[in-house]
């Protein structure tokens, strides 16, 4: 017999490395950690935006850091930016500083088209979650906009209307002073003459304007089926106002800047009949929409607008992208967004949500109508 084998101590060590590495299960993977810089209105004109916006984010970062996404948690630093190109700019340069992941606004699309192109050559996605106007995607292919366009809600909202038993003939359009206005205000014109609706007039209205009655006794005159009105929530308010202290008691169609409970309560009675198309309504009861809307009670001691809803939606939406890229670099979560586009969807409060070739936001719209001081659904018959 020969005499057995010596096994060198270096060797014997590995060995037993291996043994203990089968022996002693794998710790979980650690989870993907999203940083988002959130650039939101907090203030000035768009505030009554960007506010809602926050509490639907960090309502959603707080579900999914508690479970609601396994593997993932959102970090989530907010800056105001003051509804200003400047004050976007500072909260970019914060976020360019700090690496973040993704960076989550502005509000307003006329501040968006100045910034974003500065994170589109640093590399860092942005998800414009309130952007309606064109001209944002076109910016690169790091800038997504899940934000439902104008050009994709106003079309289903006029046609809504204009196949209902209200059955408009002729319409007259109010462009407010600001740009959203002016890009929405000839979208609602063009989707009016679409459905066989005359637009007898366009007033444009002159910027720093305080006493809107002049505009609407002009509106009054002209006898309009239905009014169009594209404006934000500093014009829209007095105009509604104006309108309806003038007399005019017909439908309003308004663009996506009136979408919103806080103009409806400032509005007052003058905001009955107000419709707008919007891709979240207190009033769907589905089940997820009323664990949701009993959340978001509890957290704020208020009720959520779309903005809310939109904003909560979207977080989850940036959340499900790093969970299949199990990571949250600025290029996997670009190209893991850009991934969420047909069959490939993401289940939201929203409805099935994804992005068209163009990174634009695709869910379904609804059309609601104001009444007795609140929002509910338009009826077309």
């Amino acid at each position: 017999m020969s005499a057995p084998r010596l096994i060198s101590r270096p060797l014997a060590l590995l060995i037993a490395i291996a043994a203990l590495a089968v022996a002693i299960p794998t710790a979980s993977a650690a989870a993907v950690t999203v940083n988002v810089g959130a650039a939101l209105s907090l203030t000035g004109e768009a505030a009554v935006y960007g506010i809602s916006s926050r509490k639907g984010i960090d309502m959603a970062a707080k579900e999914i850091n508690a479970g609601a996404i396994t593997g993932v948690k959102v970090k989530v630093k907010t800056i105001d930016d003051f509804s200003t190109t400047a004050g976007a700019a500072a909260a970019y340069g914060v976020f360019f500083r700090d690496g973040v992941s993704t960076i989550v606004g502005p509000t307003l699309s006329s501040v968006a088209l100045d910034v974003d192109p500065f994170a589109q050559a640093a590399r860092i996605p942005v998800l414009g979650i309130s952007n309606t106007q064109p001209g944002i995607t076109e910016i690169g292919t790091f800038i997504f906009r899940p934000a439902l366009t104008e050009d994709y809600v106003l079309p289903q909202v006029v046609k809504a209307v204009a196949t209902s038993t209200l059955l408009p003939k002729t319409a007259v359009v109010i462009q407010g002073s600001d740009a959203f206005a002016a890009s929405s205000g000839p979208q609602l014109a063009t989707a009016l003459t679409a459905n066989g609706v005359t637009v007898k007039k366009t007033v444009i209205v002159p910027a720093g304007t305080t006493d809107y009655a002049a505009i609407a006794a002009d509106v009054k005159a002209n006898d309009p089926d239905l009014v169009a009105l594209s404006a934000l929530a500093p014009e829209g308010v007095p105009l509604l106002q104006a309108l309806r202290n003038a007399g005019y008691k017909k439908a309003i169609i308004g663009s996506n800047g009136l979408n919103s409970n806080a103009i409806v309560k400032s509005a007052g009675p003058a905001a009955n009949g107000l419709i707008v198309g919007t891709s979240w309504a207190a009033w769907n009861q589905t089940p997820a929409n009323k664990a949701f809307i009993k959340a978001f009670k509890k957290a704020y001691k208020s009720s959520p607008d779309a903005f809310a809803a939109a904003a909560y939606a979207y977080t989850y939406v940036l959340a499900t992208a790093a969970k299949n890229g199990k990571s949250a670099t600025q290029d996997s979560m670009a190209t893991q967004l850009a991934a969420i586009t047909g069959t490939k969807n993401v289940k939201t409060l929203l409805g099935n949500f994804s992005f068209d070739v163009n990174r634009n936001g695709i869910s379904p719209v609804l059309v609601q109508q104001v009444s007795g001081g609140k929002f509910g659904a338009f009826k077309a018959s």
